[in-house]
């Protein structure tokens, strides 16, 4: 009788114990409770993790340097090497200007590529719109694009094919351009003459054909400043200006030439420093709002590269330090980043401060590598070729 008691309560025992290991596992972990309230714009990530993704390798891919002219190769190498980059912009003071003195950086750039065996070459970017805004002083530079509108789509076509040319042979692997911007406010104190005209039925069908005609000539093509300059009084590299038109104003002027250049296969968007009120951006420009980001993604379905104008712009500079803005770039949805400071060191802190924000959970890790995949793609489809790595033969 005794033994069957005890057998009784310690049966009694193990179904309590059961019972609590079961409630136990059905507790919420506090830390990740606390996270979700304190950061509410971030996206649920996968879990787990997968072992195979790099954080590191991920975080340099969307980092694009750049540099002042008087910093030379021996400063940049091991940036590039160590940060695994995924692409530098370079300006005339640089590189002198010439196409020579472009190809040499990339010259570089490609025998670094193979001799730290990276997965992906590091591309090599600049602004070459026409006109003034022309990197590279060379006969291939078209003019001003609001004086090869009047020449119509087929001729734009082919001055941009040219260009397009010259540059890849001077080791240019992405242009940022054509402007999309449609000018149409005349306090307009950035676009200008870069703008191919003032009405969306000028300037659409020219942003199509200069985006085919860069391809034509063997670089890629960046579609600037989405969502749209030239509406509004102001420069943001002097301080954000703000464009208070709606959106059905905004949906009839400025989005169709942006729609055309997607349509015509644009590879990169940039977003810029503009308050877009009307459009969801609140008191964020719009670079940093998720709002008028993802309309890229929403109302365009643009699948290509989402990349920052320089996040040191004083507009921007002058609110925000480079670090705190790389990471708001990133979480409103850019995939890579125009650092743009001149200045490395500050450049690095950037990085340091994205792969902080990662591990804290500030940015979202998924949404980080699937940035990475889409500029890496951009990588492998305009970058310059390199000696591929291979592991010694033998023991």
């Amino acid at each position: 009788m005794r033994g069957q008691k005890l057998a009784q309560s310690a049966l009694v025992l193990v179904v309590v114990l059961l019972s609590s290991l079961v409630t136990i596992g059905q507790v919420s972990p506090p830390s990740v409770m606390t996270r979700s309230v304190a950061l509410p714009f971030v996206e649920a990530s996968p879990s787990p993790v997968p072992e195979a993704w790099d954080l590191d390798a991920d975080i340099g891919a969307l980092m694009v340097l750049s540099w002042k002219g008087t910093i030379g190769w021996s400063s940049i190498k091991p940036l590039v090497a160590k940060y695994q980059l995924g692409g530098v912009l370079m300006f005339t003071p640089n590189f002198g200007g010439t196409p020579t003195g472009a190809r040499w950086w990339s010259d570089q750039l490609t025998d670094l590529s193979s001799s730290v065996c990276a997965e992906h070459p590091t591309l090599v970017m600049l602004d070459e719109e026409g006109g003034e805004v022309a990197n590279v002083k060379a006969s291939f530079a078209p003019p001003w694009p609001v004086n090869m509108a009047p020449l119509g789509p087929d001729r734009v076509r082919e001055l941009e094919r040219t260009n397009g040319a010259g540059l890849r042979s001077a080791g240019v692997n992405v242009n940022l351009a054509p402007v999309a911007d449609v000018r149409y406010n005349p306090a307009d104190a950035v676009i200008g003459g870069r703008s191919f005209g003032a009405t969306p039925g000028v300037t659409s069908p020219l942003v199509a054909a200069a985006v085919k005609g860069l391809h034509e000539g063997g670089v890629g093509a960046t579609l600037k400043h989405w969502p749209g300059l030239g509406g509004a009084a102001g420069d943001p590299h002097v301080a954000v200006p703000t464009d208070t038109e709606s959106e059905s104003v905004w949906a009839r002027v400025q989005l169709p030439s942006f729609r055309a250049g997607v349509d015509a296969g644009a590879d990169v968007v940039m977003t810029t420093a503009v308050y877009v009120p009307g459009l969801g951006g609140g008191s964020m420009p719009a670079l940093f709002s998720r709002p008028v980001v993802s309309r890229l993604r929403t109302q365009l379905g643009f699948e290509g590269v989402i990349m920052s104008d320089s996040l040191s712009m004083y507009g921007i500079d002058s609110r925000w330090s480079l670090a705190q803005a790389a990471v708001l770039a990133l979480a409103a949805g850019n995939d890579m980043l125009l650092l743009g400071n001149g200045d490395p060191a500050l450049e690095v802190q950037a990085i340091q401060a994205v792969r902080a924000a990662v591990l804290s959970g500030r940015l979202d890790r998924a949404a980080i590598h699937r940035s990475a995949l889409r500029v890496n793609a951009l990588r492998d489809r305009w970058g310059r070729h390199f000696q591929t790595c291979r592991a010694p033969v033998g023991g």
